[in-house]
């Protein structure tokens, strides 16, 4: 009978830690970089890209590493595109007059 409960009790307790795991938050980070940095980064994976396609890889290593590389220019490129678009919020003064 003991050992029954204490099965149980780990099974609820595997359960509890499972379900408290389940709904962790995803974190965001904001990376800032200048128009410049921006560019010199993505041309610097373009070239990364070239010199795989190049090399004497296997033809599995290669697409995981243009997959990688074309996943990181795309998320690049959303990230600008979206905080281009975003209307620029003027300051928030609480009401009072400057």
């Amino acid at each position: 009978m003991k050992s029954s409960n204490n099965l149980v009790k780990g099974i609820f307790i595997g359960m509890g830690v499972m379900a408290l795991t389940a709904f962790a938050a995803e974190k965001t980070f904001i990376l800032k970089f200048s128009e410049t940095d921006i560019n010199k980064h993505y041309q610097k994976l373009s070239v990364i890209r070239q010199i795989v396609d190049n090399s004497n890889l296997s033809h599995q290593e290669v697409v995981y590493v243009t997959k990688a590389i074309d996943s990181l220019q795309a998320e690049i490129i959303a990230q600008v595109k979206t905080q281009i678009e975003q209307p620029v919020a003027p300051p928030q003064t609480n009401g009072k007059k400057q």
